[in-house]
């Protein structure tokens, strides 16, 4: 992260990080996508999805374990990847410190379908006011500080365009220097129904297919209703630092494969430690005991099917 986008950073809450993604990672990952939403749709459920992954806040399946929820790191290949990839972490070490952590990931499609209301959340240092989406229950997860040369945040989004996006056609949008503001979002700014309601502070931020925009949650953002001829295909990771959480579901790196040591350390829940052999340890045996219930309602299940 060099001085201009720590500038650009502080002044705005968001940069454009160019080409964070390769041809061939954009392609493995929309080839994925694309597998998923044909299997939905031979499956008739609802049709084409418009959202996949998990916020990570509540369980969409009865059968999610106890701490877990779904996440796009199950599709695997270049989703696993992404809790690392080198064009972006620079950007979060030095956004969050070292030991940041994954807090929970999803996927929003934006077609003519899907077309919504923008509603701008979050702002004001996470205060978004009563009405805000994060900032009426906020326990201090979204925040922004800049002090001693140092940037301190607390959630940050990490969201990889898979297509390109013109500033007309929808998508992300923001009030740029908002995660520094003092005064709350006022009401009839928040809800705009079309794009000619949309207030003019609000910048429409175009990227390219293989961009990043990463921001920070303390920033008053949303979605702008889409009038794009394509459509949007937006993955979104999000991340904080290692003693903050806005998820009460954790990830658990037993689900996903095999993984490099680092990315199991950006998985840990949070703790004042982060990665250590305290928390390590502690994390291990919650683990195993997961497994070991997995194993024991299979021998269940079995047991019925048998019966």
């Amino acid at each position: 992260m060099d001085e201009d986008e720590k500038y650009l950073f502080d002044l705005r809450g968001y940069l454009v990080v160019k080409n964070a993604l390769s041809v061939g990672q954009i392609e493995d990952l929309s080839e994925r996508l694309e597998q998923r939403r044909n299997m939905e749709e031979e499956g008739e459920r609802n049709g084409r999805i418009t959202r996949a992954g998990s916020d990570r806040t509540r369980f969409d399946d009865p059968d999610d374990p106890a701490w877990s929820a779904r996440s796009l790191l199950e599709w695997g290949g270049t989703y696993i990847d992404l809790i690392d990839l080198p064009t972006i972490s620079p950007y979060l070490e030095a956004l969050l410190g070292v030991n940041y952590r994954l807090d929970h990931d999803y996927l929003n499609i934006n077609n003519a379908e899907s077309a919504h209301k923008l509603y701008l959340h979050g702002g004001g240092q996470g205060a978004g006011g009563p009405h805000d989406l994060v900032g009426a229950t906020d326990g201090g997860q979204c925040y922004y500080r800049y002090s001693n040369g140092r940037f301190f945040n607390g959630l940050v989004a990490v969201a990889f365009e898979l297509d390109d996006v013109q500033a007309g056609d929808g998508g992300f949008a923001c009030v740029p220097g908002s995660h520094k503001a003092n005064v709350g979002l006022p009401d009839d700014w928040r809800i705009s129904e079309r794009q000619k309601d949309i207030p003019g502070c609000v910048d429409r931020v175009a990227a390219s297919a293989g961009d990043a925009i990463v921001f920070t949650e303390a920033c008053s953002h949303g979605t702008v209703p889409w009038q794009g001829n394509k459509e949007r295909r937006t993955i979104f990771y999000k991340y904080c630092p290692h003693a903050v959480a806005w998820s009460p579901c954790y990830y658990n790196s037993d689900n996903y494969g095999d993984l490099t040591e680092v990315q199991q350390s950006l998985l840990m829940p949070p703790s004042a430690w982060g990665p250590h052999s305290h928390t390590e340890a502690i994390w291990r045996r919650a683990q195993s005991e997961q497994a070991e219930l997995k194993r024991l309602r299979q021998e269940v299940a079995d047991t019925r099917d048998t019966s």
